[in-house]
């Protein structure tokens, strides 16, 4: 599959015990990664939850999309456990902005590599 690096938002929505509204909660960004760079993935090669690997087919570099991901398409109870996103969730959110493919942006006639880019080339 391609390689691609992608910057992120993850959210998990949940109706709370006290609440009859529906709560929103961030678990998880590519800016809190702590390395700068957007995450770096292989498409369809599992490294992605099935419904992020579904939803980035067909992307161009500097596409958004905003994915919501049913339970069945999403974590199961283990990784739910290590990202604390209850058990009882309604679905999860994903904004996704692709970076590049392939590690050169395909934007504008402007093919940079990553090294290129970073001026490490």
């Amino acid at each position: 599959g391609d390689v691609l690096e992608i910057q992120y938002e993850a959210a998990y929505y949940y109706v709370p015990p006290s609440s009859n509204e529906i709560g929103r909660i961030i678990y998880d960004t590519s800016s809190s990664r702590g390395t700068g760079q957007p995450y770096l993935l292989v498409l369809g090669s599992g490294d992605m939850i099935p419904g992020v690997d579904q939803g980035l087919y067909d992307m161009c570099p500097g596409e958004e999309r905003l994915l919501e991901i049913p339970p069945v398409l999403a974590y199961g109870k283990r990784a739910r456990e290590f990202l604390r996103i209850p058990s009882d969730y309604i679905k999860l959110e994903w904004k996704v902005k692709l970076a590049s493919i392939d590690s050169t942006i395909r934007q504008d006639s402007n093919d940079q590599t990553r090294e290129e880019r970073e001026g490490r080339a």
